[in-house]
């Protein structure tokens, strides 16, 4: 019994020096067409980890899950239909698919680590970093060739968007060119000593590069690296922005965000922009826990007198009581007579997807109406009523 207490207490310990959140990983490669998409990942700590391989057909809005015991670490896009690499950095080895991500097949083991895989400009071709080695398949990742040497660590690969065409980005924000295969290389992009690239993928269009650095910004060049610009900061822990992927149209890219907790529970989601990575809409890809945490309180609810009704107006809920990512598709409002009324169903009048809400014909009621508002997330988890607001003949009460 006592032996029990103790290891309880060490146990309790322990867990007491892990991060609220670890470390995270997880990659998403681009299909054969337009709007495919697959993503992989992995993250949390003892004692769950979490693996899964999606596919989704409809631009990320939504995925079907194919694979759920792969363990890898990179993920390669190929040139034809339902064909996919992915990778072991330890011990080099490497997979490849024909049918969607389903089932994979072990093609080689080269027997180092790997730092970063690439598919090719055409059928059968894959790229591999191992070192400062480039290394080249045309077999499908059969056998490999040594191409050339890069300078630096490198961290990233992306083909481009001709024959040869390869970008590598490493530590210490460089950017590496080759037009051949990866003989030779030339330094395109430099960030600074104190960045290190950590994801980077060709465009819809020649010339198209994206990239994120450790500093939480993603970078766009339309001309391969001869002009930067810092697109969006997405003002996270870059270790949770965990991949970037080109689409196939001019200006359209993703980011993977997969987040984990201590023990091992979170959420994946998947960024698309369409105007070259200034703004993105996120989609809720994936969850391996039951949400139980409700989104934060309304505390700015407003009424204003507008015609014959109240307008109701607060500022929009995105994020749960512990300042994760919410998702929250609808608001309910509740109406009373009566100031320290506890809402409950019966006093509901109506609901809305926005932050604003109009109660019609309440303007010149004679009795005092008032007003509380809840988020609603998307596994159903209402927030708390924080503050109300009334109306009493005709002047506003907060």
């Amino acid at each position: 019994m006592r032996t029990n207490f103790w290891v309880g207490w060490v146990i309790m310990f322990f867990l007491l020096l892990l991060p609220d959140a670890v470390a995270a990983s997880g990659k998403i490669a681009r299909g054969a067409v337009s709007g495919e998409l697959y993503i992989y990942g992995f993250g949390g700590a003892y004692p769950d980890w979490v693996y899964w391989l999606y596919r989704s057909t409809d631009y990320g809005k939504t995925v079907y899950l194919h694979n759920d015991t792969v363990m890898v670490d990179l993920l390669a896009e190929s040139v034809d239909t339902g064909e996919l690499y992915k990778a072991c950095w330890t011990g080099g080895r490497i997979y490849y698919s024909n049918d969607f991500g389903t089932d994979f097949i072990l093609k080689t083991i080269l027997g180092t680590d790997l730092e970063a895989i690439a598919g090719g400009y055409a059928i059968g071709e894959l790229y591999a970093s191992q070192g400062h080695v480039t290394k080249y398949s045309s077999d499908y990742g059969e056998t490999f060739v040594d191409t050339g040497y890069c300078p630096g660590l490198v961290t990233c690969m992306s083909v481009g968007h001709t024959a040869g065409e390869i970008y590598c980005g490493n530590q210490h924000g460089e950017i590496y060119y080759s037009s051949n295969y990866g003989d030779i290389y030339e330094l395109i992009v430099d960030l600074g000593f104190s960045i290190d690239i950590l994801e980077i993928s060709r465009g819809g269009v020649a010339g198209e590069i994206y990239f994120f650095g450790d500093d939480s910004w993603l970078y766009f060049s339309p001309n391969q690296g001869d002009t930067v610009y810092q697109q969006h900061y997405f003002g996270i822990d870059p270790e949770f922005l965990t991949g970037v992927v080109g689409g196939f149209s001019q200006g359209e890219v993703y980011i993977l965000e997969t987040f984990y907790d201590m023990i091992g529970k979170g959420d994946t989601y998947i960024h698309r922009s369409i105007d070259y990575g200034q703004t993105f809409t996120p989609y809720h890809v994936s969850s391996n826990h039951d949400d139980t945490l409700p989104p934060q309180p309304i505390n700015d609810l407003t009424c204003i007198p507008s015609d014959s009704s109240i307008f109701l107006d607060w500022s929009p809920i995105s994020k749960d009581i512990w300042s994760q990512t919410e998702e929250v598709p609808y608001y309910v409002v509740y109406r009373n007579l009566d100031l320290d009324f506890v809402p409950s169903i019966a006093d509901s009048v109506g609901y809305t997807n926005v932050p604003s809400y109009v109660d019609p014909n309440s303007r010149w009621s004679t009795q005092a109406y008032y007003y509380v508002v809840k988020a609603v997330d998307d596994s159903g988890n209402k927030s708390d009523d924080f503050n109300k607001v009334g109306m009493y003949n005709r002047n506003l009460i907060n």
